[in-house]
């Protein structure tokens, strides 16, 4: 099944809120970074709303472990009733969509053609078997802006992916000038989200394992290999390239009809992990 390319205006209004508050001074201090313009003209839009309750919860919720997560999901989940409701109708959060509109549709068109490029959804199958979600992604060009969230609604499962971030202050990259990262980071977010409740210790790098043999079938080795090399040597983990070797292992054997559940192969997995950084 083609993953779904969607556009929430409940997700954009999570997004909003945190444009509204502190969030983005936080993650300049986290990270400078040049945001998207989208995400500029949301916090001289949004700015005034400030003082509003649901800003403030908002604010409360991001600065928490997993906060992020749980602040687009409540927002998906609640958007039309009660303070979500009142601060979009307060802001005229549907005339800041429409006045960037533009924007939001050429995001999709270039996320739509990088998916084209390889089958994320059976991929994922392959490795972790049928999906109980149906695969969506939405182009987020609010915030966060380095970080792309799994987001689980009903029967389907949302990444809300920023633009691949460029160098110093110049502006994101567009999403298809990038396709490698943006790969990589959906199947990283998308593995992670599927991992960690069977593996939580080991699905970081679980998941970025899982994102180097999808470039590898997506782009190539060369592009799976230099991610990998990246990761490693940016967490230090010299042991990543056989927990890569030890997970392939595993997919070329589900791909072969061998196995039944992914978390069967959970033991050969823990001594390439436990090396990680050995």
């Amino acid at each position: 099944m083609p993953v779904e390319i969607c556009l929430e205006d409940r997700l954009r209004l999570a997004g909003a809120l945190l444009a509204a508050g502190d969030w983005p001074e936080v993650e300049q201090k986290l990270k400078p970074y040049k945001p998207h313009r989208v995400a500029e003209s949301a916090r001289k839009y949004f700015g005034p709303a400030r003082s509003y309750p649901m800003v403030q919860v908002a604010q409360s919720l991001a600065g928490r472990e997993e906060g992020l997560a749980k602040l687009f999901t409540r927002v998906l989940l609640e958007a039309a009733r009660g303070d979500l409701a009142r601060f979009a109708a307060a802001t005229e959060a549907g005339k800041f969509w429409a006045e960037t509109e533009a924007e939001w549709q050429a995001a999709m068109q270039e996320v739509r053609e990088v998916l084209a490029r390889a089958d994320l959804e059976q991929f994922l199958s392959d490795l972790f078997g049928p999906l109980t979600q149906a695969l969506a992604v939405m182009p987020n060009l609010l915030f966060p802006g380095q970080q792309c969230l799994a987001l689980s609604s009903g029967n389907r499962l949302i990444l809300c992916a920023p633009p691949p971030l460029a160098w110093g202050a110049s502006p994101p990259w567009r999403y298809n000038e990038r396709p490698d990262e943006v790969l990589a980071t959906l199947c990283q977010t998308a593995a992670r989200h599927l991992v960690e409740p069977h593996m939580p210790a080991g699905a970081e790098a679980l998941s970025l394992a899982a994102a180097v043999l999808f470039l590898r079938q997506a782009e190539g080795d060369a592009a799976g290999d230099q991610f990998m090399v990246i990761q490693k040597k940016t967490r230090g983990w010299r042991g990543l390239p056989g927990v890569v070797s030890a997970l392939g292992d595993i997919l070329s054997a589900r791909r072969a009809g061998q196995g039944l559940r992914w978390t069967d192969s959970l033991p050969e997995l823990s001594g390439p992990l436990s090396r990680l950084s050995g």
